[in-house]
């Protein structure tokens, strides 16, 4: 099983796209809003597709406060990036005012928001479609995908079980090791300090899954080991299952398709404001309740060249 998406809280808007687009140099390939209340931004990026497992998305709440991190919560976004990259990174992270630390195979800085950000070596390099134009990153050094979070928990051993018995993920020293190199880390949660959530909190890490029955079928061995069940939602990107792990902690499970090109083409994918076709018939009502507040949905990004 492989990464799909991880969400986070972020305070501002623009802040949070002219860092994760001009900085970082990933697309914003999805400009919406929260399913659950369209009055709170949504904001999701990856490489140019969106390919599941390259996706950071962000919960926009402008009044968030501090966020306190106690016995239970997700810490840090670990992203992929080309061998031989780190120098190119560090330089253009210090151009920025951005301290930089080393750390085994990768470096580690925050974003706007004090989330810690760990990008990575491997092998694997952006190619064709999947390379972000525009960005002054060059293709060999652009963030390739996801590697995972660390998760702290009450008890490790206990989430352990959790992935292992209805995943079936193996847990290698005290890591929940996802496939291609990707893993979410247990460690043991503050009991002393009560978790809250604030800016720069990750609200939950989704795992993916190849299709709708699948998903059903991870529900019902959830219901047969009483897993705490939120909710199935059909996002329209994809499908969902959310779960609570034995810390409280959200765990969603989504489908690979239909994809971010549901309802618009690949091209213009996060220039507008972007709805799945059930929230279609609120656009409007979503547009004048952000215009209200000097909010537009359109931001400029380079495009490629479709093919002649």
């Amino acid at each position: 099983m492989k990464t799909h998406h991880i969400s986070l809280l972020a305070k501002d808007a623009e802040v949070n796209i002219k860092f994760y687009t001009q900085v970082l140099g990933m697309r914003l390939v999805k400009n919406t809003v929260n399913q659950e209340n369209i009055q709170i931004r949504h904001l999701f990026y990856g490489d140019y597709l969106g390919t599941p497992g390259t996706v950071v998305t962000f919960f926009v709440i402008p009044m968030l406060g501090r966020r306190t991190d106690g016995s239970h919560f997700f810490n840090n976004i670990k992203l992929s990036v080309p061998t031989n990259s780190l120098d190119f990174w560090k330089e253009r992270l210090g151009e920025r005012g951005i301290d930089v630390i080393d750390i085994d195979n990768g470096i580690q800085f925050v974003d706007p928001d004090n989330v810690e950000v760990k990008l990575l070596q491997t092998a694997e390099v952006l190619t064709d479609m999947r390379v972000v134009p525009g960005n002054d990153i060059p293709a060999e050094y652009q963030i390739t995908r996801m590697l995972g979070t660390e998760l702290h928990v009450p008890s490790p051993q206990k989430t352990a079980a959790f992935f292992h018995d209805w995943l079936g993920i193996p847990i290698v020293n005290n890591q929940v090791a996802l496939e291609d190199g990707q893993s979410i880390e247990l460690f043991q949660g503050n009991h002393d300090v009560k978790t809250r959530f604030g800016r720069g909190s990750i609200d939950h890490i989704a795992l993916a899954v190849q299709d709708k029955p699948t998903l059903f079928s991870y529900w019902d061995k959830a219901k047969e080991l009483h897993i705490n069940i939120e909710e199935y939602a059909d996002r329209g990107w994809f499908k969902s299952l959310y779960v609570r792990d034995p810390g409280d902690n959200r765990i969603e499970l989504a489908t690979l398709a239909p994809g971010f090109s549901l309802e618009e083409p690949i091209l213009t994918m996060g220039q507008d404001l972007s709805l799945p076709p059930k929230f279609e018939s609120q656009r409007q009502e979503i547009v004048d309740f952000y215009a209200e507040q000097g909010i537009s949905f359109h931001v400029n990004q380079p495009t490629v060249e479709a093919d002649s």
